[in-house]
Formats: structure tokens, sequence, C-alpha cells
């Protein structure tokens, strides 16, 4: 008997939204792809409630996801656009905002529940032809079969070639294991609370992030009501918190947001997450390629972890698109490494400084970050040069 060995363009594993991405980025390209995800393909239904994992994506993020037409599908399921950011300290003096007015764009961005991105992926998927899933499967390993051909095995006996593996399966990334690359992590020591809840007043279309001495809390619209939270806060802090009684809860949340919002509400279930950074000391290997939280982890102060994903995802897919050279040629992965490695190096090492600075309770690093703050805020420049750092296009 003649065993079966698929063979695919290009290997994904992991089908979360970066591989989805990744996917649909090279199908588009016009080669065969399979996913190979340990997870089936969830479907949200347009009855379901709101949930409470959220990610604000940029107008980078957003401008790939049409690119990839895809964004049309999670606008029809829902998301929130804001259109202004009002960022401060409590109890302090600094304080900034960010106003889509001030740009040449309606928006500043849009809060998608990672369910909701999700489906509208999984849905794109489903109908092109050029996408293979291969769902409730782990990979095993990942071996070189000569100098062109690389073999993937799962665990169930499944074997696929391919001349290009894209490791899109998180932080705990089998793929990365098979490649023996070192992945440094470090734990803040702090854990992100995450709820669905409705305030007294209207959210004003805005995100919000006050930055406590705990950690920062950031409230991010959903719908016109509601908003997901996301409360960083010491391991010692989430258990009290965790434990209390949702009125006293309640009181807590309204205190540390200092009523900017009125009352609010928790109206779900909270849940909890431990807070890390990590980066891959390499991206790449023969044939093979990391991408989003396989090659970096950020702390979610600013919201960026998914839309460094994509924009890993959109700067490979543009280096295939742009090469004379087959898939899984060296010197394309090696520029792919070069662009993205130390951006994200960068990017994890300014919010660290940022987590600590507003954390920091001492008296001459609070005057200088409130001086430093509003001077940015009345500094157009400055503000600009932020501005467009966030949203990832020009403003």
């Amino acid at each position: 008997m003649v065993e079966t060995v698929n063979q695919y363009d290009a290997i994904i594993v992991g089908g979360g939204n970066v591989g989805a991405t990744a996917a649909l980025g090279l199908a588009q390209l016009g080669y065969q792809v399979a996913i190979i995800d340990k997870q089936p393909a969830p479907i949200l239904q347009l009855n379901e409630t709101l949930t409470a994992r959220v990610t604000a994506l940029n107008l980078a993020s957003i401008d790939f996801l049409e690119q990839l037409g895809v964004w049309a599908q999670v606008m029809a399921i829902r998301a929130t656009p804001f259109v202004s950011m009002q960022v401060w300290e409590q109890g302090g003096a600094a304080e900034i905002s960010f106003q889509a007015k001030e740009t040449s764009h309606n928006k500043l961005g849009v809060i998608v529940e990672n369910a909701v991105l999700q489906t509208a992926l999984n849905l794109q998927i489903n109908v092109h032809d050029s996408i293979t899933r291969y769902s409730n499967k782990a990979l095993q390993q990942c071996s070189s079969v000569g100098e062109e051909v690389m073999l993937l095995e799962c665990e169930d006996g499944t074997k696929l070639t391919t001349p290009l593996v894209l490791g899109a399966d998180g932080q705990q990334s089998q793929l990365r294991s098979c490649m023996n690359i070192q992945f440094t992590q470090k734990d803040y020591q702090q854990r992100g609370i995450v709820a669905i809840i409705e305030s007294e007043y209207a959210h004003q279309d805005t995100a919000w992030q006050c930055f406590t001495q705990q950690g920062p809390l950031a409230l991010l619209p959903i719908s016109e009501k509601h908003c997901s939270i996301v409360w960083s806060v010491s391991e010692m802090r989430c258990k009290e918190l965790m434990d209390m009684p949702i009125e006293d809860l309640n009181q807590h949340l309204t205190a540390a947001f200092e009523y900017k919002l009125g009352r609010l509400t928790v109206t779900s279930e909270c849940l909890s997450f431990p807070l890390q950074g990590a980066q891959s000391a390499r991206y790449i290997d023969h044939r093979m390629a990391l991408l989003g939280d396989a090659a970096h982890v950020v702390h979610p102060l600013a919201g960026l972890g998914l839309n460094l994903g994509l924009a890993d995802v959109r700067c490979l897919t543009d280096l295939i698109a742009t090469s004379d050279r087959p898939l899984g040629s060296a010197r394309v992965l090696r520029h792919y490494e070069l662009a993205r490695k130390s951006e994200n190096a960068i990017m994890q090492k300014a919010l660290e400084g940022i987590d600590q600075l507003f954390r920091s309770d001492q008296q001459l690093l609070r005057s200088a970050r409130s001086i430093g703050v509003n001077f940015t805020n009345k500094t157009a420049a400055l503000k600009m040069f932020f501005m467009q750092k966030a949203l990832g296009v020009n403003v």
C-alpha cells in the first residue's frame, strides 16, 4: 500500500487570526495552501452575545483585511469604529488625547472581537478553493527532505509536503520547537482582567485608557452601550478583584477609572490571563518562518499584539509577491526577518518602558512624565508622529 502524502505550495501551522490571514494572503497570490490547526474552525452565530477578548485594529491592519476581502464580512457581523483616544494618569496631571479629525482619516481604528475576526476569516477560507484546512490535528514534527521540500507529520499520521512552512501557532509554538529556536520570555508579574461592562454615560466612540499605579485600565467600545475592559494588575491584586462580589468589583472598577463614564457595571464573566513579553532569537530557518505570537509577544497596554502579527503577514506576502524567487527562498525569508524582527523587539521594549514609567511612584518620575505627556499633547508634530506609529499609515 502506497502512503498518501499531500503536497502544497505552502503550509501554515496554526489557524488563528494570524495564520488564517496568512493563508488568504498566499491564496490570493495564486498558491495552494494548507492550514494545520489543533482547533476546529469556529463560526460565530450572529445572535451570539458579545465576547470580551477584543483587538483595536489600526488602519494598516484594516487596509490589509480589505485587500483580502475580509473586512466587509467583519463589519457585517459587528465591529465598532472609534474616532478618539483619551489617555491619562490616575490622580495625576498627565493627559493626552488623539482625534481622528486631526488627521486625514475618519476614524483612528476599529474595535473587533477576536471571535468576530476569526469568523470572518474562516468564512472567507471556506469559499476559497486554494485553501485546505486540517482541523483538530496537531503537528508532531517538521523535517527537510532534500533542499527543496519540507515534510510535516501530524500526531494522527497525516503527512504533508511543501517548500514553505509558516508558524502561526502562538506563544507555545510547536513549529518553533521543531526549529530549535530559543524563545526568551519575560514574566511581567501581572495579569490582564477582561470583561464586558456597561457604562452609565455614553463611551462617545472613544477608546479610553487610564494608567493606574497597578497598571493600565483600558475601556474599548464594542457596541452602543458596552465596552470591553482590559485591566492590567499585579497577580495578587488580580486575585483580590476576581474573588470579590460583583458589586464590590463594580465599585473598584468605577473608582479606578475615576468616574469618567459614570458608574461601570460588569455584565459578563471576568477572565484573566498572565502578561508576558517574548522574542524569538530567530524568525526563520530553512524554508520556515514564524509569524505573530510564535515570534513575539508584547504587553497589551497599546493593543498592538495582533496588529504586529498582521504586519508580519503583510510584510512576508508582499516580499513573496514582488520576488522572482520560488517559495521558501532563503533570501526572501532573510528580508522578512530583517524587516520585522528589530521593529517588533523595539516595540516590546517601548511598551515595557511605558508600563514601568507609569507604575512608578517616584515623585521626580511623576513630575517628568506629566511634563512630557502634556508637552506632547500640545505639540502637533509630536502628536502626529505618535499617531502615525499607532495607526500604521500616514496621517
